[in-house]
C-alpha cells in the first residue's frame, strides 16, 4: 500500500466480480473510501467485508446501471455519505456473442447500448457536478480491445466499446480546463465470469494473445490506479491498452 488514493472517494461500478471487484479492493489498499456499486447485494456485501477486513473502507449500493433512477441514487447516496466523489470507474458491461444476421435488435443491440455506453453517459453527467464543485476529479472508463479491433460475432459489443473511447475522448476535451480528467482502459482478453479460465471462449481467444495467456483481473486494475491518481496528472483523454501484445501484431 502507497496510499496514492488517500482522501480520495471512489465509485466502482460492476464492482462484484472481475476487473470491477480487484479495483475495488486495490483501491481501498491504497486509502481510497470506495463505493462499490453493483446489482448483487450478497456479493456486494461481501467486497465491502474483504476491505474492511484489510483495514479499507467501503460501503455498497445496489445499482442496476440500465437505471436512471439507480444511477441517480447512487451518485446522491455517495455524495451523502463522504460529501464528495472524487474517482468515477464505468467497469460495468455486458460481453454479447452473436451472429449478426441472426441478432435481436431490441434485445442484442439496444441492451448493449444501454449498458455498455448509456450508463457511462449517465454516471458522467450525475457525477461531474461535484467534480466541478472540487475543481478535479478523475474518470476511467472501461472499454476494450474491440474498440480498435473488428471482432466478428461481436458487432454490437465492439460498436459498443468503440462508442466508449470516442466518449472518453470528447469528454476529455470539454472538461480539460476545469480539472476533471477523463480516460480510458483497453483490456484484452482477461478472465472474469464472463472469461472463465479454461472456458470454450478463453480457449477460441488465447492465440491471438502473443503473450499465451488472458490477463488477470488485477492487472487490469494496475491500469485503473494509474489514470485515477495523481500518477497521470498530466493525462486526459488517453487510451491504455492492456492487452498482452494481441494489437501489437
Amino acid at each position: 500500500m502507497n496510499g496514492r488514493l488517500n482522501g480520495k472517494v471512489a465509485i466502482v461500478t460492476g464492482a462484484t466480480s472481475g476487473i470491477g471487484r480487484a479495483t475495488a479492493v486495490l483501491f481501498a489498499n491504497e486509502g481510497a473510501k470506495v463505493v462499490v456499486a453493483a446489482r448483487r447485494e450478497e456479493r456486494g456485501q461481501e467486497v465491502v467485508s474483504e476491505i474492511e477486513k484489510n483495514g479499507g473502507t467501503a460501503f455498497f449500493v445496489r445499482t442496476d446501471i440500465t437505471q436512471n433512477e439507480d444511477i441517480k441514487n447512487l451518485v446522491a447516496a455517495t455524495a451523502e455519505k463522504y460529501g464528495k466523489i472524487d474517482i468515477l470507474v464505468n467497469n460495468a458491461g455486458t460481453l454479447t456473442t452473436f451472429n449478426f444476421l441472426e441478432m435481436n435488435e431490441e434485445i442484442d443491440f439496444d441492451r448493449t447500448f444501454q449498458t455498455n455506453v448509456k450508463s457511462y453517459f449517465m454516471l458522467c453527467k450525475e457525477v461531474i457536478p461535484y467534480m466541478l464543485k472540487n475543481g478535479k476529479g478523475s474518470i476511467v472508463n472501461l472499454a476494450s480491445v474491440a474498440a480498435q479491433l473488428g471482432v466478428p460475432m461481436h458487432t454490437a459489443y465492439s460498436a459498443s466499446k468503440g462508442a466508449v473511447k470516442q466518449f472518453t475522448k470528447s469528454l476529455a476535451g470539454e472538461f480539460a480546463r476545469s480539472g476533471i480528467r477523463v480516460n480510458a482502459i483497453l483490456p484484452g482478453l482477461t478472465n472474469s465470469e464472463m472469461v472463465p479460465v479454461g472456458s470454450d471462449f478463453e480457449k477460441a481467444q488465447i492465440d491471438s494473445v502473443p503473450m499465451g495467456r488472458a490477463g488477470k483481473p488485477e492487472e487490469i486494475a494496475q491500469g485503473i490506479l494509474f489514470f485515477a491518481s495523481d500518477d497521470s496528472s498530466f493525462c486526459t483523454g488517453a487510451t491504455l491498452l492492456i492487452d498482452g501484445g494481441h494489437t501489437a501484431i
